[in-house]
């Protein structure tokens, strides 16, 4: 009878890293590049601030208080199909914060979002908005 030789036990681990490192490169190459992000300096986001993106104008405004753990509402006017909201600070992980706006009855996109608390008290926020696949980026502060 044949006796079997068991696997070394290096193995196991080098097919598992290779699995991993397969998987991610696929993640990458199948991800297409975002195009950079359009920046729109926005004064006073309660009053609304507009632009152009791809021809079609934008209109983004925020409803309520702009404060760490405090709900507020974005709220874009615009021809789209799809509309997403994530918000960044330059140089630190945010961790997952994605919002999908949905639109009203009128066709305004609207979502009630919330702001991760920042542990180092820093309170430069960027919120990018992803229009149809195109990208806004709107830099704004918080209030304590």
């Amino acid at each position: 009878m044949a006796r079997l030789i068991p696997p070394p036990r290096w193995l196991a681990p080098v097919l598992i890293l290779l699995g991993i490192a397969s998987v991610v490169a696929w993640h990458r190459l199948s991800t297409p590049e975002m195009a950079p992000a359009s920046t729109l300096s926005c004064a006073d986001l309660h009053a609304g601030c507009a632009t152009r993106l791809d021809g079609r104008p934008v209109t983004v405004a925020i409803v309520g208080e702009l404060k760490v753990l405090s709900p507020f509402e974005i709220v874009v006017r615009t021809r789209a199909d799809k509309i997403q909201a994530s918000f960044t600070m330059e140089g630190m992980d945010m961790g997952f914060n994605l919002y999908t706006l949905r639109p009203d009855a009128a066709g305004v996109f609207r979502a009630r979002v919330t702001l991760p608390v920042c542990v180092t008290g820093r309170r430069d926020w960027v919120m990018t908005l992803d229009i149809d696949g195109r990208r806004l980026a709107l830099p704004f502060s918080t209030t304590l």
